[in-house]
């Protein structure tokens, strides 16, 4: 599209029906409810019978976007769709109901009309009137934006105080998608075949030694499946312990909104939670005391896993040939693996090979199963000769304490703490007297203290 020469046209009077024009249009709608696809529905009809009886302009297609917020963009992948086509020029017209379906953002409608626009291509909102060929266009298009956006703001505030009212009326908010009940009128109920399920995980959990893994696997080998017919995660089991729904207490407010326009969200400390028992709308599964029990070792050992992430040490003797397996390349300790098919037959392998391989390292691998032979020749010939060492090891100390003198040593050390001390006292009395800077004094202090750290 000529820019200039629409315009010109426009400003002269003529109707935008009668310019030339290829014209697509966009619709959205912000829920998938029925209501809401109806809607939707009656929109494509009239833009599509809007279109087709003005006979200067050409039908290029639509872009509809369903059940998605127009707060973004981001995940409006029909929006972005028709920008992009924008910029490749397949239309010169783009027709959308109002504002608030083009975009809830005053930046983001600015934006994306300026960006059309640099490409030639003009949007017309036709239950605001707007359209952003003309030059006054910009103005009104910000006013306008300004109060959609302003509207979710006052929609998320509405939400957010509705919440807050429904919590004080003892209504269980969250989804309804949770194991063990199922959701009526605002209330949990139990749902008897899928709660069996959650005593057998808290009771498999808190009473026997058995990780979240081999609960995993005993649930599996029961026949309780996920919702995707897999074994249970444990994410998800984790989850499920964690939850006080299942002792009969309602949690919210685990997390706030920071900002209306990008949802982000932060998770609150558990002192900022709202956690009260509820048992008439929500009826427990498990008693409080297995819950708890439950809870403390998932604690104990998320604790547990945490300070091994942090001190690397411990890992150092985990296995039997842990820190003690160098790599003569890179001078770092082997690693073992036992993950997939390694899990009956594990190796030992450079730090460098298990994330390069053959290209990081040229040392080779070396199978568990190879090292416990040489362990266990080197062993039974350090046995035979286990005398001869105690021997020499017995002989070094006799021989060290029979030839150092450790009253002398003390004796010295001693007198140089003394000296180094009165050196201190000295250095003090200086600056008490106003003879040394205390900024030189510290100096001197602290050298002072380093040779008695040595």
């Amino acid at each position: 599209m000529d820019l200039y020469t629409v315009r010109n046209n426009i400003m002269k009077g003529v109707p935008l029906q009668e310019l030339d024009l290829r014209v697509c249009f966009y619709a959205r709608v912000s829920t998938d409810k029925d209501e809401q696809l109806h809607s939707l529905s009656a929109q494509i009809s009239f833009f599509n019978d809007y279109i087709s009886k003005v006979p200067n302009w050409e039908f290029v297609g639509s872009y509809v976007d369903e059940g998605i917020s127009g707060t973004s963009v981001k995940k409006r992948e029909e929006f972005l769709r028709m920008t992009h086509d924008a910029k490749r020029h397949k239309f010169d017209l783009i027709l959308t109901k109002e504002i608030s379906r083009f975009s809830r953002s005053t930046l983001d409608s600015i934006k994306y009309t300026q960006e059309l626009l640099s490409n030639g291509v003009g949007v017309y909102f036709l239950n605001d009137n707007i359209n952003t060929i003309l030059p006054d266009s910009e103005l009104r298009l910000t006013m306008m934006s300004s109060i959609a956006q302003d509207e979710v703001r006052r929609l998320s505030e509405r939400v957010s105080f509705g919440m807050r009212r429904s919590i004080d009326n003892g209504v269980v908010l969250g989804c309804s998608n949770i194991y063990g009940y199922v959701k009526d009128k605002g209330k949990l109920v139990i749902d008897e075949e899928q709660a069996e399920m959650i005593k057998i995980i808290f009771d498999r959990y808190a009473n026997t030694t058995d990780g979240l893994s081999k609960v995993s696997r005993y649930l599996f080998s029961l026949g309780y499946k996920s919702r995707t017919g897999k074994r249970i995660d444990t994410t998800i089991l984790t989850r499920i312990i964690e939850n006080p729904k299942y002792k009969g207490y309602y949690c919210g407010h685990k997390s706030k909104v920071l900002d209306y326009r990008t949802k982000k969200k932060k998770k609150l400390n558990e002192s900022d939670w709202i956690i009260y028992k509820d048992y008439d709308n929500i009826p427990p599964i498990v008693s409080e005391e297995l819950w708890e029990r439950a809870n403390i070792k998932l604690k104990q050992r998320q604790d547990s896993f945490t300070n091994r992430a942090i001190n690397k040490a411990v890992f150092q003797n985990r296995y039997t040939y842990s820190g003690k397996i160098y790599c003569g390349c890179h001078n770092l300790t082997y690693h073992r693996s036992s993950a997939g098919k390694r899990k009956n037959n594990p190796v030992w392998e450079c730090q460098v090979y298990r994330k390069e391989s053959l290209k990081g390292c040229s040392n080779p691998r070396v199978f568990e199963s190879e090292l416990d032979v040489v362990f266990k020749d080197m062993f039974n010939k350090l046995f035979k000769i286990r005398n001869n060492i105690f021997d020499e090891i017995v002989g070094v100390c006799k021989n060290y304490l029979e030839t150092t003198n450790n009253e002398i040593e003390i004796k010295n050390l001693e007198s140089k703490i003394l000296l180094l001390n009165n050196k201190k006292d000295k250095l003090l009395e200086l600056v008490m007297e106003e003879y040394l800077e205390k900024v030189d004094y510290k100096k001197q202090v602290d050298l002072i203290n380093e040779d008695l750290n040595i």
